[in-house]
């Protein structure tokens, strides 16, 4: 055998053990550690859901609770003195004063709750006078009226009788007159009708 086939022979044999290496390398060996221990075993969602707790010997009634309850009877009922009465003055004034001729008047009828029967009388008789002294001409005529101050002239609860005068302040709009502001105090009178304070009279001072 000739020394260059003896070579060739070589270089057959070194390409032969490397291509095993290699097939070695890639097929044979062993998986590189991950640092997964094999014996912990995960659980996989189960699509359960968890089961409810262990029963203990503390029952809800045992738990402390914050829970204040109120007994509403218990309440004491609210009195209703002379600065309520004047707060219903003020505002029954506020509304009495403030209307226009477009309104028909519907501030009476606004007020007929906080009227007596014959003070709701009264308005309807007034209401009608108004209409047929003053008809609608096209003409625009409204006024506001707003509640300033209250003076207690007197109130009586075991009579059920009380007087409040509402000092106001009045805007006057009309297209003849243009507009005219001025003040008007507003005398009140108030009977007591089931426990419930109503106007019983309404007197312009002048």
């Amino acid at each position: 055998m000739s020394k260059q086939q003896k070579l060739a022979l070589l270089i057959i044999f070194i390409s032969l053990l490397i291509i095993a290496a290699v097939i070695y390398f890639f097929f044979w060996q062993k998986p590189i550690e991950t640092g997964v221990n094999p014996d912990i075993q995960i659980n996989e969602p189960s699509g359960q859901l968890p089961s409810s707790p262990e029963p203990t010997d503390i029952t809800p009634s045992d738990r402390p609770r914050n829970n204040i309850k109120y007994d509403l009877s218990q309440e004491e009922e609210h009195e209703i003195n002379a600065g309520d009465v004047a707060k219903i003055a003020e505002a029954f004034a506020e509304r009495l004063g403030s209307y226009s001729n477009q309104s028909n008047y519907a501030n009476f009828e606004d007020l007929n709750i906080f009227m007596t029967a014959s003070m709701r009388e009264w308005a309807v008789s007034y209401v009608d006078k108004m209409k047929a002294d003053n008809p609608y001409n096209g003409g625009y005529y409204g006024i506001t009226t707003k509640a300033i101050s209250t003076k207690t002239v007197s109130f009586d609860d075991d009579k059920g009788e009380a007087e409040i005068i509402v000092s106001t302040q009045r805007r006057e709009v009309s297209l003849e007159n243009s507009e005219n502001t001025f003040n008007q105090d507003l005398r009140l009178v108030f009977l007591k009708d089931k426990n419930q304070w109503l106007v019983d009279g309404a007197y312009w001072l002048k």
